[in-house]
């Protein structure tokens, strides 16, 4: 029981959906009592205006009553034998004066001559009594008691009060059953939410929200909490390959001094000058690795020392064409060159240089034996534009988002077989980035790739 009790607590305290249909009930509930409390006292009041305006047309008539009666007897105390019973019996009494103030009717009414008559409860009111268009006389007419209601005001009033509170009742029901059905559609998008979050939190990346809703905010929500699942399995992904790459660019190097090295410790081979440069460059290979990791790790938590000068990106790239020339005409390929004079901007010359060795040697490197390659620099808005475009062996689509992430290769056998450290992109963007500048890449499978760089102009020269 206690556990019960408990359970309901926590529910209360913590279910969003209880919270949400506790609040709607309580709105529109303090809504009902404000809203019948308001009509019930204007009908009250209403009521009572309506009784008081018929009290006093009883006034008038009563005041009426004694001028007919007067008119048709010509006597006060005819008048009084005739309307004194009727008067007296219905709570009503009288005192009426002559236009010298002498008192020539008086009948006190039934209360009053029982010694019942509350002060604070009776109503007066002086009328005049005239007959033939003549004012003859003073009426006071007083009636001992609240306001008289007749038997259709006592139904009206009871009718009145009676639907009040019939409406109250069903419209209670009405909004225990709305408010339920209301919060139970607003929380059900927000609870599958949290089940979908709750599953990831998990492990469970492949979980997606299936019920899409309506509402522009939930969707949106909806659309990031299934973005962030598809990113956490992608990240997972990239993770498992990123240790998987590390693992194999750090061991075929080491792989290969090993053996190399046991084979001269073993006297197989000899400590030739040959075998001495082939260690130096598994070595220097090693080096450079653990260089491009350091320098991208910089540049990813801003730490990396940026050398801004203005100088001319036009003379930099034809400079870095004529130095790698030698790789393109050693695999026959054809270099066509489209660079516009006299593009300024304000970067790390060293850096920007690296970028361009980098989109060169790609596009050398999987582009095939008599391939095209294409550089084109010029002016675009703000823009300096760098594209270097290729008829290699292209990406394929479903790794085109991946491609700047460290050590990511599509097809490893594959690409392998190209060499490279995997770092090249994930350098080139992250310096790119850095310089305020953008990078994309278009590619078709078996047709070739395209890299566009965008870099800011210098303003001062542009």
């Amino acid at each position: 029981m206690v556990q019960a009790i408990n359970l309901v607590k926590k529910m209360l305290k913590n279910n969003i959906r209880t919270k949400a249909a506790i609040s709607f009930i309580s709105i529109a509930l303090l809504s009902i009592v404000v809203f019948s409390i308001t009509i019930n006292i204007l009908i009250i009041n209403n009521f009572g205006m309506y009784i008081k305006q018929s009290a006093n047309a009883e006034f008038d008539n009563i005041a009426s009553s004694i001028a007919e009666t007067y008119k048709e007897t010509g006597s006060w105390n005819e008048t009084s034998s005739r309307m004194a019973h009727t008067l007296m019996m219905s709570g009503y009494g009288i005192v009426v004066r002559d236009l010298k103030g002498n008192i020539v009717i008086k009948t006190p009414s039934m209360l009053s001559m029982m010694g019942m008559a509350n002060s604070s409860k009776m109503s007066t009111q002086t009328l005049p009594i005239i007959v033939n268009g003549k004012k003859i006389a003073y009426v006071d007419i007083t009636y001992s008691g609240t306001m008289p209601m007749s038997k259709l005001d006592y139904k009206f009033l009871y009718d009145v009060n009676k639907y009040i509170a019939l409406i109250t009742i069903v419209t209670i029901i009405l909004v225990l059953i709305i408010s339920i059905y209301i919060s139970k559609y607003l929380t059900k998008p927000i609870l599958n939410i949290a089940k979908v979050a709750s599953k990831l939190e998990n492990g469970d990346y492949d979980v997606r929200v299936e019920e899409i809703p309506k509402e522009e905010e939930l969707l949106a929500l909806t659309a990031a909490i299934n973005h962030l699942g598809a990113s956490l399995k992608n990240q997972g992904m990239l993770r498992a390959q990123l240790t998987q790459n590390i693992a194999h660019e750090l061991r075929t190097p080491l792989s290969t001094l090993r053996s190399h090295l046991e084979a001269i410790i073993d006297g197989v081979w000899e400590p030739s000058k040959e075998r001495m440069v082939s260690l130096y460059e598994e070595v220097v290979r090693l080096s450079n690795l653990i260089n491009d990791i350091e320098l991208l790790n910089k540049i990813e938590i801003d730490n990396l020392k940026i050398n801004k000068v203005r100088f001319n990106l036009s003379d930099l790239v034809k400079s870095l064409l004529i130095n790698y020339e030698s790789i393109f005409i050693n695999k026959n390929q054809h270099l066509e060159k489209n660079i516009e004079d006299g593009i300024s901007i304000f970067a790390d010359k060293d850096k920007i240089s690296e970028v361009v060795i980098n989109l060169l040697a790609n596009a050398n490197r999987y582009t095939g034996e008599g391939g095209n390659i294409k550089v084109k620099l010029y002016k675009e808005g703000k823009y300096a534009v760098l594209s270097v475009s290729d008829d290699g062996i292209g990406i394929p689509k479903e790794d085109l988002p991946f491609i700047y992430e460290r050590f990511y290769r599509s097809e490893k056998s594959r690409n392998r077989e190209y060499g490279g450290s995997g770092l090249g992109l994930s350098i080139t963007k992250a310096i790119i980035k850095a310089h305020n500048g953008m990078i994309n890449a278009e590619s078709i499978l078996n047709e070739g790739t395209k890299f566009t760089v965008k870099l800011p102009l210098d303003q001062q020269t542009s």
